[in-house]
């Protein structure tokens, strides 16, 4: 009785109802006050420290009172800011372009000077509706000039970072695709709803991130489970071809897509906690920032988690089985409609936490999972298709090498993604199935 009347509360279609209107909610906040913003919408930000040692331990205290300057390439001011107590500074710029920001040395308190590699200031380049950062240290300089091969370790740790987001991404897309067969072209969206949604509650509402993104989760596995029940079992019910279920994904891609530049706006935006964290972690050659080794620690905890449930769990062998042989493992008495349910919710509930580990690292945007989405087809395809433990070999190698091309082409990173295509033709050429895939017997 009390399973009648727990089915009559909650049912497919209300989950699906209660997960798009807390979408809306999302979208609206945050896309109001886009809109009451009084200030160009692009803008530099950043704040300013004070760098000493004291006993080899690097002490670094926030610096008010001190004058921002933006200026042109040619040297002509745009605008500038003072830092408050805190050290930070926002200093809005008119229009998209290239600027040069520094700090006004005649503003410094007495005995203190900027860093020599920040003297001539650090050049920024400013999209539309964009904010970039830059931080500027008084005192001792806080970065080393170094050699090629001395950033090489943390070139590979700032892969290793990305490797983890992707392979928490692109875990639910390969589930997906080797219980269903479908290639869901709209799983990137699912990413930038879950971080869209941790934005709304800790920013409009005032939640801490750490609940915030407990409720981003749990919303985007029930969003999964509406899409699920309401949209894909229906269109395999109904025996539409894969090819067409592709393109509908395509379709909604871009429906959802531009409902969030609608609603949220084309701003980029940073979480309310552990943003600015200017102490890095030192391990070595390689500097870390606190809230960087909780995402990667976070990620591996959940991808074991995902493994053990996959290897270990009742229903995780089922959804092997349904995996391997969908026809096998419903001969065989396992309803695969339900473990297929299980797996869209799994799926939803992976973007949604990447998508908040991608918006803690990289800020939040409007179209930030279709930014991932080409990784995540090249890891699942480098690792073997349908292969959730492929995706995870294939996830670690697209990111570090995305990121191993930026230290072998400097100054390159609009073409970060160029070293991961490679990679991947280079792969598929000498193994065709992927690096865990399996020949498959046709006929």
């Amino acid at each position: 009785m009390n399973g009648l009347v727990t089915s009559r509360l909650l049912t497919p279609q209300r989950a699906l109802l209660l997960g798009l209107g807390l979408a809306v909610l999302s979208f609206v906040g945050p896309g109001q006050q886009a809109h009451a913003q009084e200030d160009p919408p692009q803008s530099i930000a950043g704040r300013v420290f004070n760098q000493t040692l004291e006993d080899g331990e690097r002490i670094r205290e926030p610096v008010a009172d001190v004058v921002i300057l933006v200026e042109t390439e040619t040297g002509e001011a745009i605008s500038e800011a003072v830092t408050d107590v805190d050290g930070s500074y926002v200093v809005p710029v008119p229009e998209p372009g290239t600027f040069v920001v520094r700090i006004d040395e005649t503003s410094l308190p007495e005995g203190v000077e900027v860093a020599d590699d920040q003297k001539e200031g650090e050049t920024v380049i400013v999209g539309a509706n964009q904010r970039e950062n830059r931080t500027f240290f008084l005192g001792d300089s806080s970065r080393d000039t170094k050699g090629k091969w001395e950033l090489l370790p943390q070139t590979l740790a700032n892969g290793l970072k990305l490797a983890m987001i992707i392979a928490i991404t692109s875990l639910g897309l390969s589930l997906i695709f080797g219980t269903t067969g479908l290639s869901n072209f709209a799983h990137g969206e699912m990413v930038t709803f879950g971080a869209l949604v941790a934005y709304f509650l800790n920013r409009e509402i005032g939640w801490h991130l750490i609940p915030a993104a407990i409720v981003a989760v749990a919303v985007s596995a029930l969003v999964g489970i509406g899409l699920e029940t309401g949209l894909w079992r229906r269109l395999r019910n109904s025996k539409t071809s894969l090819t067409s279920m592709m393109i509908v994904s395509i379709g909604a891609a871009l429906a959802a897509r531009y409902l969030f530049l609608f609603f949220y706006g084309g701003t980029q935006e940073a979480y309310g906690q552990y943003t600015l964290q200017p102490d890095a972690v030192d391990i070595g050659p390689i500097a870390l920032a606190p809230r960087s080794l909780w995402v990667m620690s976070l990620s591996a905890l959940m991808i074991v988690g995902v493994a053990l449930f996959l290897l270990r769990a009742r229903f995780g062998k089922a959804i092997r089985a349904v995996s391997d042989n969908p026809d096998l493992a419903s001969s065989s008495g396992i309803d695969t409609d339900r473990v297929i349910l299980i797996v869209w919710a799994l799926g939803g509930a992976l973007a949604g936490l990447g998508g908040v580990f991608y918006g803690l690292e990289f800020n939040v945007k409007w179209d930030m999972g279709f930014t991932l989405l080409l990784l995540m087809f090249a890891a699942i395809t480098l690792g073997g298709l349908g292969n959730p433990f492929g995706a995870l070999v294939g996830s670690l190698v697209v990111g570090i090498f995305v990121e191993l091309w930026t230290w072998v082409v400097p100054n390159a990173n609009d073409l970060k993604t160029v070293g991961a295509l490679i990679a991947l033709i280079v792969i598929l050429l000498v193994r065709p199935n992927g690096l865990l895939g399996s020949r498959e017997r046709i006929g």
